[in-house]
């Protein structure tokens, strides 16, 4: 996305100084033109202003506007109107735009012009996109999306199709960017539109690394370095060689630290000072990762101070984040605490800086609706003046009226509706809070009955035996040597059984050393088996949690790699736990065969029910991706962390 952003601005700065020379003809023109030709030259204006001079743009837009309600022309109406809307689009004013573009809209749609309808539907969706309405702006994505279809304007299909990726990159919905970036290919390279390639070819380079589908990611980075050097657009290279290095170091690959270096060089070049700082925050964290913390404490300083200068802000938290963890592992722990100090300062001026923000947005929110509500009012008063006659008056006092009533049996039944939703919400969540417990007491039934019959079956069996060898040695001619060898080797096995029933019932390596040193035993016993293999990763634990957090993740996991290991038909399990100064990760990912996650919802089990009710213990928020037909399944509980709740390990 930066990468096509880049491209624009530079494509916007070339035309303006080549356009300027016409400009200025169009200008000298407006006085001696045609009203018709006056509206052309007036839109045209406010088209070249949009980006350099918006209040000349809203000018120019507002004077075509006039112009046109007096040729009672609908085209050009339509076409003013679009200006004035793609003008508050280009000065962030989206609110403002959307109300002038769907004006636009309607007039497009009823001259049945095909082609504004399409672009005028998509401006639509990139002011809702930019107002946080993914789901508003796909609509209209899709809509512009059928209308080039049926036009076979592969042009503005494909920048439709890279549109839609890119709401879905915010969604954070990766295989959905993944197949309309590819679908984005595809048309460039019908096209022959060779930089569209390049770009989109990085871009789905990028996506991969989402998905974690690193050796995917490094290949199309790649493929996107070389068509950037054919090209001769060398400014792009280091983006895409830059998320090469950053697939690489997942993979702990060999090239990792020369793609950081290469990626840093070329931003040096170009003077990319927010690149660089997040190219120095990067290879700082690989040489961190190597415990190479001198090489590590030289790019984090460099990542510190470019951040600091272009006030990066959120670059600098995590810089200073990286820079802490260094200086703790040189053992200088008063420098690693002013990091940490310093961390937290930013962490609290970005809060601030967000809440002004969202002030500020409210206002200007407001500033343009009463600008708005001004205007309407002077033309209702310009309307009252014209009309005199008492029946006109009559009709629109009845009008209010109506509106009046009809509005105050809307809010009437807008209520009742909230009460109900507010009762049926309270009811699933007493439904839910029942089915847990129900769930929880059922599962310690389970639990207790499995344990009573592995200590009958198993203890009463070897108990039996032990005491017929110890009667035998009331008999004459007894070997009393191999009945102590026989009941010795019996206290063994019951030492074993013990063993494995405490370890289900409570482990004590958990309770002892906590979750990091369970999971990896848990791990090392279905490894011993040798049937499968479970991997564990653990980052940022470097302190114990708390007691409940422990044993809820550690429940959790253990129920969902029994279940896999049972239905799954798995051969790879990775258990990974990561923890930041906000947020804590448990991901345990399987290479078995995916399935209905309805089925296990509503099964007669309690392996749900009791997973939700561990993450609810904790409030964490749990996830499944799982799709039938497909291999791979992952469960993602994400658990909020906070300074409290840190216990030494």
């Amino acid at each position: 996305m930066r990468l096509i952003l880049l491209s624009v601005a530079v494509l916007l700065s070339l035309l303006s100084a080549a356009q300027s020379p016409a400009i200025d003809s169009i200008k000298n023109l407006l006085s001696v033109q045609p009203r018709r030709g006056q509206i052309g030259s007036l839109n045209e204006l406010a088209w070249y202003y949009r980006n350099i001079d918006p209040d000349s743009s809203r000018y120019f837009a507002n004077r075509a506007i006039n112009l046109a309600s007096n040729e009672a022309d609908p085209h050009l109406m339509a076409i003013s109107v679009n200006s004035l809307g793609s003008a508050y689009q280009a000065t962030g004013q989206y609110d403002s735009a959307v109300i002038y573009l769907n004006q636009a809209l309607s007039s497009h749609q009823e001259l049945k012009d095909s082609t504004r309808i399409a672009t005028t539907l998509n401006n639509i969706g990139i002011c809702q996109d930019e107002l946080g309405n993914y789901k508003m702006a796909l609509t209209y994505y899709f809509d512009a999306l059928k209308i080039a279809e049926a036009l076979n304007d592969v042009n503005t299909e494909a920048m439709l199709v890279g549109n839609i990726g890119i709401v879905y990159k915010k969604m954070k919905s990766y295989s959905k960017v993944l197949e309309y970036y590819k679908r984005a290919l595809g048309l460039y390279e019908q096209l022959g539109n060779d930089f569209g390639v390049a770009v989109t070819t990085g871009n789905v380079g990028s996506v991969y690394i989402q998905l974690k589908e690193f050796d995917k990611a490094i290949e199309y980075s790649h493929s996107a370095e070389t068509l950037y050097k054919d090209l001769g657009y060398v400014r792009y290279i280091p983006y895409v060689i830059g998320n090469a290095a950053i697939a690489s170091d997942s993979l702990n690959l060999a090239e990792t630290e020369k793609l950081y270096l290469e990626s840093i060089r070329g931003h040096e070049d170009f003077d990319n000072q927010y690149e660089l700082a997040y190219q120095y925050k990067n290879i700082a964290s690989f040489y961190l990762k190597k415990s190479d913390f001198s090489r590590s404490s030289q790019f984090v300083a460099l990542a510190i101070e470019t951040a600091q200068a272009i006030d990066a802000k959120e670059m600098l938290k995590d810089a200073l984040r990286i820079a802490a963890t260094v200086s703790f592992g040189n053992g200088d722990f008063r420098q690693a605490y002013l990091h940490q100090l310093a961390c937290e300062t930013v962490k609290d001026s970005i809060f601030e800086t967000n809440k002004t923000k969202q002030i500020f947005e409210l206002q200007t929110q407001y500033e343009t609706e009463k600008k708005e509500q001004q205007i309407t009012l002077q033309a209702a008063q310009i309307s009252k003046q014209a009309i005199q006659n008492q029946r006109n008056i009559a009709i629109i006092v009845g009008l209010i009226l109506g509106i009046s009533l009809l509005v105050g049996i809307f809010l009437l039944n807008r209520n009742r509706l909230l009460k109900k939703q507010r009762l049926l919400l309270q009811e699933a969540q007493i439904q839910l809070k029942e089915a847990q417990i129900e769930a929880a007491i059922s599962s310690q039934e389970k639990e207790r009955s499995r344990f009573a019959k592995d200590l009958h079956d198993g203890f009463g069996q070897m108990i039996s035996i032990l005491n017929l060898n110890l009667k035998s040695l009331e008999e004459n001619g007894t070997d009393k040597h191999e009945v102590f060898e026989n009941s010795s080797k019996i206290l063994e096995d019951m030492y074993q059984e013990l063993k494995g029933i405490c370890f289900n019932l409570m482990p004590q390596t958990l309770v002892k050393h906590g979750i990091v040193a369970a999971l990896n035993e848990f791990a090392a016993r279905i490894n011993a088996a040798d049937k499968m293999r479970v991997e564990t990763d653990f980052f940022g634990l470097d302190h114990r949690l708390t007691e409940v957090q422990e044993i809820s993740l550690y429940r959790i996991s253990q129920e969902w790699v029994n279940n896999v290991i049972k239905y799954s038909d798995t051969t790879k399990v990775t258990i990974q736990i990561t923890r930041d100064e906000e947020e804590m990760t448990l991901m345990i990912e399987d290479d078995g065969a995916g399935f209905d996650l309805n089925l296990l919802k509503s099964g007669k089990g309690n392996g749900w029910k009791n997973m939700n009710s561990r993450a609810n213990l904790i409030n964490g928020e749990l996830e499944i991706d799982t799709t039938p037909g497909i291999k791979g399944s992952t469960l993602i509980v994400n658990v909020p962390v906070s300074v409290e709740e840190i216990v030494p390990a």
